[in-house]
């Protein structure tokens, strides 16, 4: 029988970041967030991190069937793992850094909401690898007599860096040339974003005219704007998307909820955006679709692109630059594409492009969605098994740091 710790695990061998539904749930009952914006920002993080980080965020009940070293032995990867529960406490095991530092960096940690203790989590291991203090440095898990498990940090330490800055060095000139067609996108879903918001200003402000709830909605679909915005203007690699596009998500959806009000209709439920455009905002059923020579899957559709397939027609699809003035359906765009539709699928993404360019990014895995995978695997979010620890097993059954608040079990 699996626990929440093996489910996690799975999803830790294609991502750094794992976040249940049960645990977004929670946290949100408890009046907390950790949105996809939220989610991106932890994502660009673990990915610029110099050490493997490995985050799962689990619901109350794993407080009592594991913790972090139960996680780091599941997934089978040398890293430094943090899980995070809805109430903010923490479980911290590492096999790379030095005992005990996994632990205290996740206590420090505490205090925040579920983002910010995460990332100064992150922070934190990171600037202890920094400080020649991971690969060797001391986790209570000893690598196997041949020393297989640490070859890959020790080459890293042995060749002073240098080798290692230049693989950065070409990574990031490599995903400045495949952002480039992606932030055209980006910026045409702004626009229109922006047009909507445009459109539906003089309705909400007219005194009188719109619904107080619809007033407050539209203010924060307008904060959303300003969000999305700032947020595109950081962007450095095609992992940096996600958040964005979750924020326009969400405004769209917020926008929906205001066209309803004001045409005295009840307002929709938050569901997943139009499959074929995102851009037609949230959808309103789930049809069956097969992209050309491909299999039948469900995918969320708008009530225009619904009605087009049903009647035999072709939905109508939204075309991305690949490059050279070419346009393609972003599922047929390459993994550069990864982040952007991430942060309007999340983790149904995966599912729903099996078969299709974009989707055999994700390695044919249909589980959370494995984040940016721009340069192929190895570069997805996570951590390359043919890279940190070579991918095999845990030594010894081992890691060092405690249970929650650092005790034992």
């Amino acid at each position: 029988m699996s626990t929440v710790y093996d489910e996690a695990a799975q999803a830790l061998r294609s991502s750094s970041l794992y976040v249940a539904q049960q645990a977004l749930t929670e946290i949100e009952e408890a009046g907390g967030s950790f949105d996809g914006a939220a989610q991106g920002e932890v994502r660009s993080r673990l990915e610029e991190a110099s050490t493997p980080i490995f985050v799962a965020v689990l619901p109350a009940a794993a407080r009592d069937v594991g913790d972090a070293r139960v996680l780091g032995n599941a997934t089978g990867r040398n890293g430094t793992y943090l899980v995070v529960l809805p109430d903010g406490e923490t479980s911290a095991a590492s096999n790379v850094l030095p005992g005990g530092e996994s632990t205290r960096l996740a206590n420090r940690a505490e205090g925040g909401d579920i983002e910010s203790t995460i990332i100064d989590f992150v922070d934190g291991a990171d600037d202890v690898a920094a400080q020649g203090g991971a690969a060797g440095a001391g986790g209570d898990s000893q690598a196997d007599g041949d020393g297989s498990g640490w070859i890959p940090l020790g080459i890293i330490a042995a060749v002073g860096g240098g080798g290692f800055l230049l693989y950065r060095r070409n990574k990031r000139n490599r995903e400045r040339a495949e952002l480039e067609p992606v932030r055209t996108a980006l910026e045409e879903d702004i626009t229109a974003y922006g047009e909507e918001l445009t459109t539906l200003d003089l309705d909400v402000r007219t005194p009188g005219a719109a619904p107080g709830e619809a007033q407050q909605e539209y203010a924060r679909a307008l904060d959303l704007y300003e969000t999305a915005k700032t947020r595109a203007a950081r962007v450095e690699n095609t992992q940096h998307l996600q958040p964005v596009t979750a924020a326009l998500d969400e405004g769209r959806w917020l926008l929906a909820r205001v066209k309803a009000r004001l045409a005295g209709d009840p307002p929709p439920e938050r569901r997943l955006p139009c499959f074929f455009d995102p851009r037609h905002g949230p959808s309103v059923e789930d049809i069956t679709w097969a992209p050309p020579g491909g299999v039948p899957r469900d995918v969320p559709a708008c009530a225009a692109d619904a009605t087009r397939i049903k009647d035999g027609l072709d939905p109508d699809v939204r075309l991305v630059p690949v490059g050279d003035g070419e346009r393609r359906p972003y599922w047929d765009a390459g993994p550069a594409y990864g982040g952007w539709a991430g942060g309007y699928f999340g983790g149904f993404l995966p599912g729903m492009l099996w078969g299709t360019l974009l989707g055999s990014s994700f390695g044919g895995w249909g589980g959370a969605y494995a984040g940016d995978v721009s340069g192929g695997a190895g570069d997805a979010g996570g951590f390359d098994s043919g890279g940190w620890g070579g991918g095999g097993g845990f030594d010894g059954g081992g890691f060092d740091g405690g249970g929650f608040d650092g005790g034992g079990w």
